[in-house]
């Protein structure tokens, strides 16, 4: 039960951060900051469907981690984060077209090596 608690918390985590990135992607920054430019940029992020349910996520993810704090040994809990880089790593290149690289690739594989020891440990 707690282990999908955890991946529950890094989904909501990682899937933030694609919300965020998509949102961002919405939003223009002004040249320069002004009450009426800063108005209307509050306005944009407050209104952004992708920013606003990127800070849902986010605070899911946090109430989430908080209850695996109170469960488990954070020396335990902490490394399963590690998993959210290769979740949005993949998302990232599926969604944004972002470098899939063979270091990313063998990068992964050290994660998931890392995570597998420190779960048995």
């Amino acid at each position: 039960m707690l282990i999908f608690v955890i991946v529950f918390s890094i989904f909501f985590s990682s899937s933030s951060q694609l919300l965020l990135k998509k949102g961002a992607a919405q939003v223009s920054i002004p040249p320069q900051i002004d009450f009426a430019n800063l108005t209307r940029l509050l306005g944009e992020l407050v209104f952004n469907v992708y920013l606003v349910s990127g800070v849902i996520f986010q605070v899911i993810a946090l109430l989430s981690w908080i209850y695996i704090l109170k469960k488990v040994d954070v020396s335990f809990a902490y490394p399963f984060i590690s998993l959210g880089f290769i979740f949005v790593m993949f998302m990232g290149y599926l969604l944004f077209n972002e470098p899939l690289t063979l270091m990313k690739v063998i990068g992964t594989l050290v994660i998931i090596l890392g995570v597998i020891i420190m779960g048995k440990a």
